[in-house]
């Protein structure tokens, strides 16, 4: 049988063990959803700099600017 691939990105700089954190809870939730065994689900994230994404027409804020970043989106 084939596997359940889920991708994901995240923003460089967030803590290593938050992204496996989530890797794993998305895992159990497929598997929960699906009835698909977690043993054929492939979940990876991977991370790039922020700067390498845009969302509204701006470039992302670092992890930890996101307040200010929020701000400005509100303005």
């Amino acid at each position: 049988m084939e596997p359940l691939l889920i991708g994901g990105w995240a923003r460089r700089g967030h803590p290593q063990e938050e992204t496996t954190r989530l890797a794993l809870e998305l895992s159990a939730a497929a598997s929960r959803i699906t009835g698909i065994p977690e043993r054929r689900i492939l979940v990876v994230i991977q991370d790039s700099p922020a700067r390498s994404a845009v969302e509204g027409g701006q470039v992302l804020p670092d992890p930890g600017q996101e307040k200010e970043w929020l701000s400005r989106q509100e303005a």
